[in-house]
């Protein structure tokens, strides 16, 4: 089994179902992990340093699929998931695996109030 099918089928069995929406794309529905982002340094995002980490509310650590590159979707690129939360992507990455993507990582950060 590749790499790339050990990731999706993890993500199946981990993921959130989530799609995304932009001006040039509506996707599917599919998998992925969104986590709370835990970090010591402002290396991504701005924020408050504490002595136990970032003091910033709302930024997700997104990690989906190769086929998902969310950096060719536009500029307005939006993650919402199956309960009704919507995130504005903020940093993208992908990941290889020699030559190949294996999977899209992301910062995102979830939308609240007047923001959606």
């Amino acid at each position: 089994m590749r790499k790339s099918d050990k990731l999706e089928s993890m993500l199946k069995m981990y993921g959130r179902s989530v799609y995304i929406t932009s001006e040039k794309l509506n996707s599917e529905i599919f998998n992925a992990l969104v986590q709370p982002l835990r970090y010591k340094n402002k290396m991504y995002v701005a924020g408050t340093n504490t002595e136990i980490g970032l003091a910033e509310e709302n930024y997700y650590l997104y990690i989906g699929p190769g086929n998902k590159d969310l950096r060719k979707m536009g500029a307005s690129v939006t993650l919402h998931t199956a309960d009704g939360k919507s995130y504005e992507v903020q940093k993208s990455e992908k990941i290889y695996n020699g030559e190949n993507v294996w999977y899209i990582w992301a910062v995102i950060k979830e939308k609240v109030g007047a923001e959606i």
